[in-house]
């Protein structure tokens, strides 16, 4: 997602209690788990993360999302060959071939019917997450929430870019549990959410252009007064090294998330307005950087603004540095140019406007897929990733 200029410190409380130890879950949990142009040991990883979820066989179902059809076939079998290998017979898991996987929504449209729990889960195909992470969810669920996403921690890198990613990400996570406790909204992050069978339904169908679609699970959930919140246990997901694919992933977040608030707003109630405001602000604050930091060598005036900009991103950074449970997770070099990086990120939300005007509604490949490879070139097509 992009950044949001919120307070990151303090992060009381965290997260939703913890199950009490012997608690087991009863539930009916469905995860939907969609793939299109993954590579072989994308489909391995995840299927050994589906192996050792520690989650009771008899109520877990496991849907693996492919495309159908005969240029789809090669994956689809490498899909099954995967679920084989993982060694969990006992499961219901399922490769379900559906007829379309672009964009996102569409494919979640097409597997929601498929999908037999009271407790939905999307997660995406580079996401592996902690083997106790769907009983947490389940238990925070029953406890009063409609929806319940779990953060997701960038698998460690060796270049410099993965490890200012990482320490990036943890910024975008503190800043959204932030606004969560200063005002009362959330901004779901679509790629490891539980919620009631119930709760899905209230943003069914899910949008299926150019609009990103947990930004717009968002506004719509938040508009309705949802409880929504978090989960301790993380995902991890696949590193982002390289700077142009990571550049390219945030532009086209801004512009599914403009594009979401505009087809969204004569609709939303003032807390779903109020999250809308509060992204689109700092999507104005974020590119406003470079333009404030140029102008500030001939007038005090842009000085002054660059300078506050400049803090009040640092201070996000140092909040989110200060928490005990996010520390550790980059090292120092990497907190030091989360600020510098996102000067640079600022170049993304005028790239998101540029597309946006041109008229381009495809999405971009960040990590290498099976027909790519390294290069992640543009989906022209609309595969959400």
């Amino acid at each position: 997602m992009t950044d949001i200029l919120v307070p990151t410190w303090p992060l009381r409380p965290y997260a939703a209690a913890p199950p009490p130890p012997g608690w087991r879950p009863t539930r009916r949990l469905t995860l939907l788990m969609p793939f299109h142009r993954e590579t072989a040991a994308t489909l391995a990883r995840s299927a050994r993360a589906v192996a050792a979820l520690d989650y009771p066989a008899e109520l877990l179902q496991v849907l693996w999302l492919v495309a159908d059809g005969p240029e789809h076939a090669r994956e689809a079998e490498q899909a099954e060959h995967a679920r084989a290998a993982a060694g969990r017979p006992e499961l219901d898991w399922r490769v379900l071939r559906l007829p379309g996987m672009r964009p996102k929504g569409a494919a979640l449209n097409h597997a929601f019917p498929h999908a037999e729990g009271e407790i939905v889960a999307v997660v995406d195909a580079d996401v592996v997450p902690d083997p106790g992470q769907p009983a947490e969810a389940v238990w925070a669920l029953e406890h009063g929430h409609a929806l319940v996403q779990a953060e997701e921690v960038g698998e460690p890198g060796q270049r410099l870019t993965s490890r200012v990613k990482t320490a990036e990400d943890t910024v975008w996570h503190a800043s959204v549990r932030g606004l969560a406790r200063a005002a009362g909204v959330h901004v779901v992050a679509g790629s490891s959410v539980y919620a009631w069978s119930a709760t899905w339904d209230r943003v069914r169908p899910i949008r299926s252009d150019d609009v990103e679609e947990s930004y717009h699970w968002s506004l719509r959930l938040m508009s309705e007064g949802a409880s929504t919140g978090f989960l301790r246990r993380p995902s991890r997901v696949s590193s982002t090294d390289r700077p142009g694919a990571a550049l390219r992933q945030r532009a086209r977040w801004a512009r599914g998330q403009l594009r979401a608030v505009v087809v969204s707003w004569p609709e939303l109630s003032p807390r779903g307005r109020l999250l809308g405001a509060v992204t689109v602000g700092s999507m104005a604050a974020r590119a406003a950087m470079p333009a404030l930091l140029a102008a500030a060598v001939v007038s005090p005036r842009a000085r002054k603004a660059a300078a506050a900009v400049v803090v009040a991103d640092a201070a996000c950074v140092l909040g989110a540095r200060r928490s005990p449970e996010y520390r550790d997770r980059a090292d120092g070099l990497a907190w030091a140019l989360v600020v510098p990086w996102h000067l640079v990120g600022a170049l993304a939300v005028y790239r998101a406007v540029w597309e946006w005007a041109r008229g381009d509604r495809g999405w971009h490949s960040v990590r290498e897929t099976a027909d790519t490879g390294p290069a992640a070139a543009p989906d022209r097509e609309g595969t959400s990733r």
